[in-house]
């Protein structure tokens, strides 16, 4: 092997290694981690959506409150 073969093979050597000492390297960790994180959250909201028993939401609460207002007396209008 030659001396130039072997200082490449020191330099791929290198740049595999993540560069988990420095301040930049780090924060690449934790901003990975943090878009992981968040993808696992949408992941499982989309999950629980499928899966848990569907509500009326605000159509239904709407729906009550129309039905809540026509029972009452309206004032009389002068």
């Amino acid at each position: 092997m030659s001396a130039s073969e072997i200082s490449d093979n020191r330099w791929e050597l290198s740049a595999t290694k993540p560069p988990v000492t420095s301040a930049g390297g780090m924060a690449q960790i934790i901003l990975m981690s943090l878009f992981s994180l968040i993808f696992v959250w949408i992941l499982v909201g989309a999950i629980q959506g499928i899966i848990m028993p569907k509500s009326e939401g605000l159509a239904g609460e709407y729906k009550n409150l129309n039905a809540a207002t026509a029972t009452e007396e309206t004032p009389a209008e002068e």
